[in-house]
């Protein structure tokens, strides 16, 4: 199913029918028009030429896609690898990073505030400084085979593969488990994140904006290919070294991202995530010891530990550690 949605040109009101077609609010009000009644005539609609914005181009909605999922945190996380692999490439010990729990703390909020500098810029690239409406441009719809249970069902099945994977595939303490382990405040925030932030602002990014402009240019496998690299290759950090929460990241990218090509919707990829999120912050503020083998998933504390590891790196690249 096609995730183009067509909206009138006059409000921006999702519509069902053709491109070019006002809505019925918009017919009427044109009709009533004095302009268009006063030289005897019928009254006619304008062209959507006319009214509708000439389209973007793909590729430059392509790059404005990149660059507020860069905002959400990935520029950070790739000022880290480029550090790392500057060290690298200069024959530099790569030094151990230890993460603090007052730094891990202030990192954490630091991600909250560029998370929501993220939903902001995806507001105004989506609604043209809010001249189209945001949610229903984005699909903000149910469909007619996914409703809550299904997305309920769906997170539960793949929150179950997590535990599945964690007991055959290797794993070892990861930078995630590192920090969950500083604290009950820590876990709070942590759980708070996953379940506030990144069900809206991680789905807005990945599989509102960057999906859509790059469906726009080579349709839906290019689409579900992008999303689901690059969604993985920003959590990938936070779980590296244990094989079983990296494919279980992998898998739960595919799945959110075919569902949004499935159903043309973005409201079923964030009810899913919201669910998958919110069973594992329970586990992680109730069990924690639980939590840490359900390989949770977050954005959030890879973006943390890039920001606490960033100093040391450049220290270490400019000789001053």
């Amino acid at each position: 199913m096609s995730s183009t949605i067509i909206h009138c040109p006059s409000c921006g009101r999702a519509l069902d029918s053709a491109p070019g077609t006002l809505c019925p609010q918009c017919q009427t009000a044109f009709q009533f028009q004095p302009e268009n009644l006063s030289d005897g005539s019928p009254p006619t609609s304008p062209s959507a030429s006319n009214l509708e914005p000439p389209p973007s181009s793909p590729w430059l909605d392509l790059f404005w896609a990149f660059l507020i999922w860069g905002i959400s945190g990935a520029f950070l996380l790739g000022l880290d690898a480029a550090l790392r692999l500057a060290l690298w490439l200069a024959n530099k010990e790569i030094p151990k990073v230890e993460i603090s729990r007052g730094f891990a703390i202030i990192s954490l909020a630091l991600t909250l505030v560029m998370q929501l500098a993220a939903l902001i810029a995806s507001w105004v690239y989506i609604t043209r400084f809010g001249k189209k409406p945001f949610f229903s441009t984005l699909g903000w719809r149910w469909h007619p085979q996914f409703k809550w249970v299904h997305a309920v069902a769906l997170a539960m099945l793949m929150f179950g593969l997590g535990i599945l994977l964690s007991k055959f595939l290797p794993h070892r303490e990861t930078e995630l488990e590192k920090i969950l382990k500083m604290g009950m405040l820590i876990r709070v925030m942590v759980a708070v994140l996953a379940v506030i932030t990144a069900p809206l602002v991680e789905e807005v990014i990945y599989r509102g904006v960057v999906y859509s402009a790059a469906e726009r240019i080579g349709g839906m496998p290019l689409g579900v290919g992008l999303v689901t690299f690059i969604f993985a290759l920003v959590h990938v950090p936070q779980y590296w070294g244990s094989v079983a929460a990296i494919t279980a990241i992998v898998s739960l990218s595919l799945v959110l991202t075919l569902l949004r090509a499935w159903t043309g919707s973005l409201l079923p990829c964030v009810a899913t995530h919201f669910v998958y999120n919110g069973v594992q912050a329970v586990f992680l503020l109730l069990a924690p010891e639980k939590a840490l083998e359900t390989v949770p998933q977050h954005s959030a504390t890879a973006t943390a530990s890039a920001f606490a590891a960033a100093p040391t790196l450049l220290g270490q690249w400019l000789g001053l550690n």
